[in-house]
């Protein structure tokens, strides 16, 4: 899978740098007015004759970026709090976030949004999450402008700001803002990355996936999924596709600056890592959480990342004190947290192999490389943690007991684990509360800035800075204005302030004074110092149940003395709140943040109304086809009908349909001369019906028919040629999709991991399919 896919990069680099430099064309620097608003054509200025003796060329200008303009390299970290890595106190080894740190600044009071999309649409254009049609996940959206998901074109990304200035651009890793029903492969690619402004783009289109058996795309293609036993692991694929391009592009086109956006899984569940870092970490998260906060804390002020009087705030009750736990709970507990520790290390090793690379390609000295995180670390995992996250996702809890049988496996590829929410409050220390909050715990995150080249004045900066002032640093650092127009579409405004100001000047005023968040009810206002913040969830992992906002209780909080929010001092200061709590809604009203809902079932609902009312699906099948899941028949809670219509001779076997892996999902497969149908309900249930009777040659039509006869839960027949091969009683908990996005709807294959231990995927059937057909009843009104 790797080898053609570089050839192709290459290719590609090489056609495009040949016909660049076929002949000496005139520049046109980045610095020029807007060349991009016009549709008309630039004049010739040349010379047309009746023949070639009579006539002078002249060639388009060439666009370039002004000289000495930088590389970018953005690394988004995932679901890392400000307490998890050593570079800002942490007992989580970075030693190249380290390394970094020391060639930069570190920001230490630095904000995303509360999640993961929002936070890659802020970032990634310089707008405020619902200005830029992102208030919440892609998969939650509504038919509202601040949350349909579906980013204007007046809202450009800077990647298309400098590829149309002269820029490479390159999107490796997590891009899981894509509104589910865009995520087709037939298109449009509106919303991918290769219409987001970037030229080359390689990863995973989900809020989640497996490391090991991750489902990958390139351009606007799907490659599939690594085959079992090549030691594959995503992070260091993705570090491998960095350092080729630098490679490649430094080798043909060496003068040519690039955007690269490497938005790493590391470290959302599935916390998982290779063997030998497990191994490392083994015993040493075991003083537990309490101690584990303490002792960050001390660092943090050691190293001054947060003022000598910061206190930490106490934990939620349903979080126990880790002296209160049971020795099967220190144990299991402690073995979460190795897992995401590792993984954490493993992401910072192959990190550090970008740096070598960089450095050896001579480029390290003029990259802007900025490391940050979408949000604060995750707490959806629950009190107990969870071996399997994907039920989480579907209202169910998964019992303790459950997960302790799965130990020995935790953080390998047999798992897809999370931990404790105990956790997630240590790995944000100081702050409170953790992801989707607009605590401090939700919101503030590391945040390190190199440039060797631009930065003199290393050390901390302490200015108030958010993911939207990344884009306009960018820029700025570039010498490109932001444009007023871009493919001819007029553009709104940026809302990030650049942070170019505070690079060597550590104490220079912050610029940005004010700042709205908003997820899902949880909202909050910075101000001058101040802050007021509702928490609306106080349960990160009880995501199915809404909550009354007439239980809403604003807090207010001095930050400049109380970083961690450890006094509400809304009684105290009234007037002050009110004045906040106004100051909130200009903001909400300027920026697009209503109506504001919490019920994340809309999931589901987004999930079934991707195919609008449509009940009946005909897939014709020339060969092994993959489909994201959110794309499939919304067939979740209700009775439906599937049939596989093929072609069998002798000794055929393989998958004939598949959906979901190692979390949830189902698959019909031949093996061993029999029909099998077997199915994954969240990894806490197994049902499966095998036709006792061999396969038949020639014409099968094989056919499930499943009927609800109560929540959840219902009757399924399996028949091959009309006559029943056996029925089962099962529940089916899976409420939207069967992952976090990462695997697939398969026919004729099985990509990324598999719903059953029967086979190793791919297993891909040595038939041939003529077609699946699926049949949904409408649900009850």
């Amino acid at each position: 899978m790797e080898m053609p896919a570089k050839r192709l990069l290459l290719i590609a680099l090489l056609a495009s740098a040949a016909m660049a430099h076929a002949a000496t064309p005139s520049v046109q620097t980045a610095a020029s007015s807007e060349p991009f608003c016009t549709a008309a054509d630039a004049p010739f200025a040349g010379k047309i004759g009746p023949d070639v003796a009579s006539s002078k060329e002249n060639w388009p200008a060439e666009i370039k970026p002004p000289a000495g303009a930088p590389n970018v390299v953005i690394w988004l970290m995932d679901d890392v709090g400000f307490g998890l890595s050593s570079a800002f106190g942490g007992l989580v080894e970075t030693p190249n976030l380290e390394r970094l740190a020391a060639s930069g600044v570190r920001y230490t009071n630095f904000h995303s949004t509360p999640l993961c999309s929002p936070s890659r649409a802020a970032l990634l254009t310089g707008r405020n999450a619902h200005g830029a049609h992102m208030g919440a996940h892609a998969n939650t959206a509504m038919g509202y402008p601040g949350y349909d998901a579906e980013v204007p074109a007046s809202v450009a990304t800077t990647a298309r700001v400098l590829r149309d200035r002269g820029y490479g651009t390159i999107a490796l890793g997590k891009w899981d803002h894509i509104p589910p029903r865009y995520l087709k492969p037939t298109g449009p690619y509106t919303y991918w990355p290769s219409g987001q402004g970037f030229e080359h783009n390689y990863g995973f289109f989900a809020y989640e996936s497996d490391h090991f058996a991750p489902t990958l795309w390139q351009g606007n293609a799907l490659l599939g999924s690594p085959k079992p036993g090549q030691n594959y692991y995503l992070t260091r694929d993705l570090a491998d596709r960095a350092i080729d391009y630098v490679d490649q592009l430094s080798s043909v086109d060496p003068e040519r600056p690039f955007y690269m956006y490497w938005a790493t899984g590391a470290v959302h569940s599935p916390h998982q890592a290779s063997q030998a870092w497990l191994d490392h970490y083994r015993g040493k998260f075991d003083m537990g959480w309490d101690k584990y906060r303490t002792t960050v804390l001390a660092r943090q002020k050691a190293m001054k990342v947060v003022p000598a009087g910061t206190r930490i705030a106490p934990m939620q009750a349903e979080l126990p004190a880790w002296n209160t736990l049971s020795a099967d709970q220190k144990r299991l507990y402690s073995r979460q947290m190795e897992a995401l520790a590792a993984q954490l290390s493993e992401a910072d090793a192959e990190f550090g192999r970008i740096l070598d690379g960089l450095e050896r390609a001579g480029k390290l000295d003029n990259t802007m490389i900025f490391v940050t995180s979408d949000n604060g670390a995750s707490a959806e995992g629950g009190p107990d943690g969870t071996f399997n996250m994907t039920p989480v996702a579907s209202g169910v809890k998964v019992p303790f007991e459950t997960s302790l049988k799965h130990i020995d496996d935790w953080g390998g590829p047999k798992s897809a684990p999370h931990y404790s929410a105990g956790w997630a409050v240590a790995a944000n220390t100081p702050f409170r509360y953790f992801k989707q909050a607009a605590h401090d715990g939700g919101i503030r995150v590391p945040m390190i800035v190199s440039w060797p080249k631009g930065i003199k004045e290393r050390g901390v900066r302490t200015q108030y800075g958010h993911l939207i002032d990344v884009a306009p640093t960018i820029l700025e650092a570039a010498g490109i204005s932001a444009p007023d127009c871009v493919g001819g579409v007029p553009q709104k405004p940026i809302d990030g302030i650049a942070l170019n100001y505070s690079f060597d000047n550590p104490s220079a005023p912050a610029r940005r004074v004010t700042q709205y968040y908003e997820l899902w009810g949880n909202r909050g206002i910075y101000h001058d110092g101040w802050k007021a913040v509702v928490l609306h969830k106080a349960r990160a992992w009880d995501i199915l149940r809404p909550v009354p906002f007439s239980e809403d209780r604003w807090e207010l909080y001095d930050l400049r003395n109380d970083p961690g929010e450890t006094t509400n001092l809304a009684a105290k200061e009234p007037e002050r709140l009110k004045q906040m709590q106004t100051l909130f809604d200009k903001e909400a009203r300027t920026h697009q943040v209503y109506p504001i809902d919490d019920n994340l079932v809309r999931g589901a609902r987004v999930a079934a109304a991707v195919n609008g009312s449509r009940t009946d699906f005909t897939y014709l099948m020339p060969g092994p086809i993959g489909l994201s899941d959110r794309t499939m028949p919304a067939i979740n809670g209700r009775s439906y009908t599937i049939r596989i219509v093929f072609d069998a001779k002798k000794g055929d076997q393989g998958v004939l349909m598949a959906v979901g892996g190692l979390e949830a999902g189902f698959s019909f497969y031949v093996k061993d001369g029999r029909v099998h149908y077997d199915y994954n309900d969240l990894g806490l249930g197994r049902f499966a019906i095998a036709d006792a009777q061999a396969l038949p040659e020639g014409p099968v039509t094989v056919e499930l028919h499943y009927q609800l006869n109560g929540p959840l839960q219902g009757e399924a027949v399996l028949s091959v040629n009309g006559r029943e091969a056996g029925r089962q009683q099962m529940t089916q908990r899976v409420r939207s999709g069967y992952s976090g996005g990462g695997e697939l709807f398969n026919i004729g294959t099985d990509m990324g991991s598999a719903p059953t231990s029967a086979y190793d995927p791919p297993f891909s059937f040595t038939g041939r399919i003529d077609r699946v057909t699926v049949n949904v009843e409408k649900p009850a009104p």
